[in-house]
């Protein structure tokens, strides 16, 4: 039987607005985050889709954004949906990671002299967990609240990289797949600012 899973990035951050790199690193949501979250949480009431488990990564925005999104409801912190590690690079400016940016791996390995993460290891990290969350629950639709690059990583492993990179997933984005034995499909990628 399958599973339906709605995979979102959490709303701006201050740390978007100023053009730094956060990854593993962590920054508020704006008040433009939270109204982000606010109308991702309108296009599933709007949409009648009730979540039989949620979860969010551990980082602080991932977590104000599913509160938003879905206040008062249980959810699960899972560490295995947080950012890409970039290591040295947080805190820094946008433009000196975007340098080691490239469209055949994001950032492949790149990122190891300066302490981050490679590609491999995040996108094994977020397949992992993702299965492992779908595995495990009894449930038909998940939600799981994420980061862009690790999201990006992940899309990446099921559907490709060059055609993940037609994807822009901005803040609060959802992308929602069908689970079938440890199978992802991309089914849409929904803006609800948009909508």
């Amino acid at each position: 039987m399958s599973k339906t899973l709605y995979l979102m990035r959490h709303g701006q951050t201050m740390f978007n607005l100023r053009g730094k790199v956060q990854g593993a690193s962590d920054s508020p949501l704006t008040e433009l985050g939270i109204s982000q979250a606010q109308k991702a949480g309108q296009y599933f009431k709007n949409n009648n889709i009730i979540f039989d488990h949620l979860y969010a990564s551990s980082s602080e925005r991932a977590c104000d954004t599913l509160e938003n999104a879905v206040p008062n409801t249980l959810y699960q912190r899972v560490k295995g949906l947080k950012e890409w590690s970039f290591g040295l690079f947080e805190g820094d400016s946008k433009q000196l990671l975007d340098a080691l940016w490239e469209s055949k791996d994001i950032f492949g390995e790149r990122l190891v002299p300066f302490g981050g993460e490679t590609h491999q290891e995040v996108e094994s990290r977020l397949n992992r967990t993702l299965i492992d969350i779908m595995e495990k629950s009894n449930s038909n639709t998940v939600l799981a609240v994420s980061h862009g690059t690790a999201i990006h990583a992940f899309l990446g492993k099921w559907i490709g990289v060059t055609a993940g990179n037609d994807y822009f997933i901005g803040n609060c984005h959802i992308l929602k797949f069908e689970y079938n034995h440890h199978q992802f499909k991309l089914i849409e990628k929904v803006d609800p600012i948009a909508e």
